[in-house]
């Protein structure tokens, strides 16, 4: 069995693929440019600066007016050129950062139901919020990087100008310096791999525990989850500490350059000067320059350190942009009369494992009730995803009368079936907007009431302050199961589907509740071709039509009498439950 991916594990990206995924998105191409202006004109500054306190120190205090206004100029020069960058360099990241962001966001809405399940909701969330941010500032860090070489290319010739032989050992660093810089650089980039996978790893649990709170407190499992909250905490506080300590030893050997700089200049530069070659002034000159040229090249190492982090973050966004889109507007469109839909010989299994449907073969007739009934896990609701062509069959063929359903577009698709499913979600909002999402036509007052009416939605809304424009909390927390599902039953009528799925629609709720969805349901299913995952006798008998699963296969279909009749307690023996007297 092959391996199946880790959707939180990075992989390295290549150049290629980080200029395809840039690909569609307005470069800030001014403000590059204005960054690779600003570090030079930065560089030419600080060599003048240089030149200036070796020419003040050789001129013994006297020292020309307009030498001294050009110094004050090149220091105001270099203060502008600084705010500047930063100012450039984050407007460009952000500009770059929210193409990106709306792009990938793009993708997630539009790929696969697959590959949507494989990473997960929360993994992909942290694409959008944290990898983006990484991606984004590699560009800006690679036109840095580029400005950052020219700029050290220019301090040394300058260095050069000064003094061969002062530069020559000063070249002795560089060697030492590429090799700690490549070790930082490494080290860098599998440490940031290793805390945006916990990160990632870490959102996806806090945001699954945060929206089952409910379950924890009911299941008394408080104390499990704090221990599970703590443990991952503490990998990511033992990531944190080893990139601080990482931090701070090349913190060090930064220190250790730093003095070498210092050393070098001056104990050559003292006998240079005793042997007549170079003035003072010189030496302090060739010291501030090589200063220069030194953060210049810690600089390079960090941006190479930089571009490194994010190529693990960058990977992580590319890996989701290559997913497949399920192509939802191509296709023929569904304006045909209503048809028989069947299932032809179709398989379909979850990634690797077991297959959970197997050569099924089945009719469902037009505008009638169909009930599929089956114990837990014989495919009843993957059935019903093939029907809402969330998932295509992986073998065998699903049909619309005579045609195959692929060649119809999904987003024409989805129009004609809507399903209705247990806990159907509401989306952060209003009452208004849920019950009108998704519907592509201005819906008036007038309509908006009349379906409220159908789904029995009008007489708890209107008794609130706010009426249809009352907020409705994540997850529609502060309304009832029943209210929930009549909302959702609501924007099912608003949508006015052909095809009518309904999946486990009345489950989990009281008897009233019931009574009250099931009234609504009635008014929804009213003229249309309803397909219902059936758990009583009395949802069977009122259907014209039963299909039966058993472990992914149909066991029978038929007329409702005629599948009563060959068991005297079928529902014990399909459904898994206990003797029932028909």
């Amino acid at each position: 069995m092959r391996k199946q991916r880790n959707p939180y594990q990075p992989e390295k990206a290549s150049f290629h693929d980080y200029l395809w995924v840039l690909r569609g998105i307005r470069i800030p191409w001014l403000f590059i440019a204005l960054i690779f202006v600003c570090v030079l004109v930065m560089t030419v500054a600080s060599i003048g600066v240089s030149t200036f306190t070796g020419d003040m120190v050789d001129a013994q205090g006297n020292v020309p007016t307009a030498k001294l206004a050009v110094f004050a100029l090149s220091y105001l020069a270099m203060a502008l050129c600084v705010a500047g960058q930063t100012i450039f360099q984050e407007i460009a990241a952000q500009r770059i950062n929210l193409g990106l962001r709306a792009k990938l966001w793009r993708k997630i809405i539009y790929t696969s139901q697959s590959s949507f399940d494989q990473d997960g909701g929360e993994a992909l969330v942290s694409r959008v919020t944290a990898d983006c941010d990484y991606a984004s500032r590699l560009l800006t860090t690679l036109v840095g990087f580029a400005s950052l070489a020219v700029s050290l290319a220019m301090v040394l010739v300058q260095m050069y100008r000064l003094s061969g032989t002062i530069s020559n050992a000063m070249m002795v660093l560089i060697p030492l310096s590429a090799l700690v810089g490549w070790v930082y650089a490494k080290l860098r980039f599998l440490f940031a791999q290793r805390s945006q996978t916990m990160l990632a790893r870490a959102t996806t649990y806090l945001v699954e525990r945060t929206r089952n709170l409910y379950l924890i407190k009911t299941e008394n499992a408080q104390q499990k989850e704090v221990r599970e909250g703590r443990e991952r905490f503490r990998e990511q506080y033992v990531m944190q500490i080893k990139t601080g300590l990482m931090e701070a030893f090349y913190a060090c050997l930064q220190t250790v350059y730093s003095i070498l700089s210092v050393l070098i200049p001056f104990l050559l530069g003292a006998k240079l000067v005793k042997d007549g070659v170079m003035t003072t002034g010189n030496v302090v000159t060739f010291y501030a320059v090589a200063g220069s040229a030194g953060m210049y090249f810690a600089n390079v190492i960090n941006a190479v350190g930089t571009i490194r982090e994010a190529n693990g973050a960058l990977s992580r966004v590319i890996l989701t942009m290559k997913q497949p889109d399920e192509q939802a507007k191509e296709g023929q469109a569904l304006d045909v009369p209503d048809q028989d839909v069947s299932f032809e010989e179709v398989c379909f299994s979850y990634g690797e494992g077991k297959s959970v449907l197997e050569s099924i073969s089945c009719r469902i007739p037009k505008n009638k009730v169909t009930a599929v009934i089956g114990t837990n896990g014989s495919g009843k609701s993957t059935l019903f995803k093939l029907l809402d062509r969330l998932y295509e069959p992986q073998s065998g063929t699903l049909r619309f009368g005579s045609e195959n359903a692929a060649d119809y577009d999904v987003h024409a698709w989805r129009k004609a079936f809507c399903l209705v499913a247990q806990g159907s979600p509401l989306m952060e909002g209003t009452v208004r907007e849920n019950i009108c999402y998704g519907c592509e036509r201005r819906v008036t007052e007038e309509e908006l009431v009349k379906v409220a009416r159908q789904a029995r939605v009008y007489d708890f809304v209107s008794k609130l302050p706010d009426g249809f424009d009352t907020r409705v909390a994540p997850g529609g927390s502060n309304f009832s199961g029943g209210q929930r599902q009549c909302i959702a039953i609501a924007r099912a009528i608003m949508n006015n589907p052909d095809y009518l799925l309904l999946d486990e629609a009345t489950s989990n709720l009281d008897a009233k509740s019931e009574r009250i969805v099931m009234e609504a349901l009635e008014e929804l299913m009213r003229g249309r071709t309803t397909v219902v995952i059936a758990h009583s006798l009395a949802t069977i008998r009122r259907a014209d039509h039963v299909i039966v699963l058993r472990d992914g296969r149909v066991e029978s279909s038929g007329d409702p009498k005629q599948i009563l009749s060959t068991s005297g307690n079928y529902l014990g023996k399909v459904m898994g439950r206990r003797a029932v007297t028909i």
